[in-house]
């Protein structure tokens, strides 16, 4: 999915490979270490990253002895294209460090973040609704893995942190889409997901219950014994406590499987 475009700003894309949009284009970030630059200062925006911190992220625990000067050269070049490309003055120098000068809202990850818990205000004022559009406004964010293509430790680190949030996010707006009677329209997706990640029991738990709701309980069996299989042949467990009582309830065809909060009452933890 492209990155969504917001307003005529600057717009810093982490949620996929490294990116800046500038008057709706993009800004090539040529080589690995610019690009390590950009989702650094892009992590910590509006705040000083020391300049030891960065060569961290730049170059791990091995820079070499002119890290310094190297560290200047390519924080001159992205001054450079940004001015280049019409946004200059966007990173400032101090005596601790430079600071990427843009709002929140202007790096994918934080707005990612923030949609999140504006999701979770209207939850819990009771409008699922509209938690659902922010969590989807937050999902459709996403270009591909964070910070894709990059091995900085530091980088990935924090990639990793919201590749797990982004799943689950997922999970959870399945949970209440679920809660919605929303179980047909999301069926593709969630299989789709659960296929991808099969020992995520929370969203198998989801596929099961969204089957057996769409009137096919055979097909709901088969995805939970599929799921056994590959548990027993692949990790050497049994699926959850959680699973093995959807299935038994689903041989017995319980009324409570079509309560609307079954699925949020019962969820398996995060």
């Amino acid at each position: 999915m492209q990155l969504e475009w917001f307003g005529t700003g600057p717009f810093f894309g982490l949620l996929g490979t490294p990116e800046i949009l500038a008057a709706g284009r993009r800004i090539n970030i040529a080589g690995v270490r610019q690009q390590t630059l950009v989702a650094m200062l892009s992590l910590y925006a509006g705040n000083t990253v020391g300049a030891s911190w960065l060569i961290e992220g730049v170059w791990g625990g091995r820079p070499p002895a002119t890290a310094d000067a190297q560290l200047r050269i390519c924080v001159s070049r992205l001054r450079r294209q940004l001015a280049e490309a019409g946004i200059p003055g966007l990173i400032s120098t101090d005596s601790h460090g430079y600071r990427l000068a843009v709002p929140r809202d202007r790096v994918d990850a934080h707005r990612f973040t923030d949609l999140l818990a504006t999701s979770r205000k209207a939850e819990a004022e009771g409008d699922c609704v509209e938690a659902v559009r922010l969590l989807r406004t937050a999902l459709g964010l996403w270009r591909g893995p964070a910070a894709g293509g990059l091995t900085s430790p530091l980088v990935r680190a924090a990639a990793e942190r919201l590749d797990e949030e982004r799943m689950g996010t997922f999970e959870h707006c399945f949970g209440l889409e679920l809660r919605l009677g929303r179980h047909h329209q999301i069926l593709p997706e969630l299989m789709a997901h659960a296929n991808e990640s099969p020992f995520r029991e929370r969203l198998q738990f989801q596929l099961i219950t969204a089957l057996y709701r769409s009137g096919r309980q055979v097909d709901a069996l088969r995805a939970y014994r599929e799921i056994r299989r590959k548990f027993a042949e692949e990790i050497g467990i049994e699926p959850s406590q959680f699973l093995r009582t959807l299935e038994r309830k689903i041989l017995a065809q319980s009324p409570e499987l079509n309560s609307r909060t079954y699925v949020q009452d019962t969820m398996i933890p995060a």
